[in-house]
């Protein structure tokens, strides 16, 4: 009887997930022994109620629970040692949200842009490409796409809203360093590498390399004490030291067919004191005011002379009616 029982089971549809059996009726086992393998309609579709691991028409629907907010858990195998549970095709998202082990909705797809929307924080331990059809290994992020200019194309755009918060110092738009390592022999390195390419039959207007400004906004009611366009830092040496140091070099702007090059442009200013150029410590060796014209006689110009600064002013040594005139620094 043992043998009898082994193999009077009817597992209906083939392939049926779960593995269900039904014993057969007592009039079955009265007609004598019969193993599954035997029985007709096998092959037979008919248990939709479970589902068909060869596939069914029109597709199946798997449902985990019935209660609210009841889950469908899918797992690899029941050894302590997991293996994958694998897509073999596009996994499409009826939701369009990917939740992370905490519930939180951390990745949103939609068909309208944003087309993709991540929520917390991101970390990347390869390279980005942007645009491209190859990361390149020496680049972390290579961002190469055509931009459409209306009103502007801008290759990366970044605001950053800095909260007042304990502790808080300053806030930064952008900020890193370039920082060498290893033994290799390296003619540059570069903080901030970057240029403005004019590549088009059509006109351009102002090609601007590098373009800085500051500003208050229209909440900014706090006082400021300074403000700096452009600032470069004092340079800072723990162990290797340069022979010479540049704060701004500035190389060969013109050209052959360049009709005017200027070094250095400074547009006159407006304000109580008015300040052009300044070189040097609290009383500075040179200066060059501004803010209009200069008295009669008189300059912009000023000059440390023994720890004086004096302004450069004109005066005559006409003594023949030749109307000569001559530069002086006052005693």
């Amino acid at each position: 009887m043992g043998k009898l029982k082994a193999g009077l089971y009817s597992l209906g549809a083939a392939g049926r997930l779960g593995g269900h059996r039904r014993p057969l009726r007592a009039a079955q086992v009265a007609a004598g022994t019969m193993w599954h393998k035997d029985l007709l309609g096998l092959g037979a579709d008919d248990h939709a109620q479970y589902a068909l691991l060869a596939g069914r028409a029109l597709g199946q629907l798997l449902i985990g629970g019935q209660a609210s907010g009841e889950h469908l858990t899918l797992q690899s195998t029941a050894h302590a040692s997991r293996g994958y549970v694998r897509a073999q095709d596009d996994l499409q998202l009826l939701s369009n949200t990917l939740r992370g082990s905490d519930g939180v909705a951390r990745l949103g797809l939609a068909a309208a842009s944003p087309h993709i929307a991540l929520t917390g924080d991101l970390q990347l331990s390869g390279h980005l490409g942007l645009g491209v059809g190859a990361v390149l290994p020496y680049r972390a992020l290579n961002l190469s796409r055509q931009l459409t200019s209306t009103p502007a194309a801008q290759g990366a755009s970044i605001t950053v809203y800095g909260h007042a918060a304990a502790g808080a110092q300053a806030t930064a738009g952008v900020a890193g360093a370039a920082v060498a390592k290893g033994t290799p022999t390296l003619a540059f390195i570069w903080g901030l590498n970057y240029s403005a390419q004019h590549d088009t039959p059509s006109p351009t207007l102002s090609l601007v390399g590098l373009e800085a400004a500051v500003s208050g906004g229209a909440a900014g009611a706090g006082a400021m004490t300074s403000a700096w366009a452009v600032r470069l830092s004092a340079a800072s040496w723990a162990y290797g030291r340069p022979g010479t140091v540049y704060g701004l070099d500035i190389a060969e702007q013109g050209h052959a067919s360049v009709t005017t090059a200027y070094g250095i442009r400074c547009s006159d200013q407006s304000g109580v004191t008015v300040r052009l150029l300044e070189l040097g410590p609290a009383t500075p060796y040179l200066r060059v005011a501004g803010g209009g014209a200069p008295p009669a006689n008189a300059s912009h110009l000023h000059l440390n002379m023994g720890g004086t600064l004096k302004n450069v002013t004109e005066y005559s040594i006409d003594t023949a009616g030749a109307g000569f005139r001559a530069l002086r620094v006052p005693n």
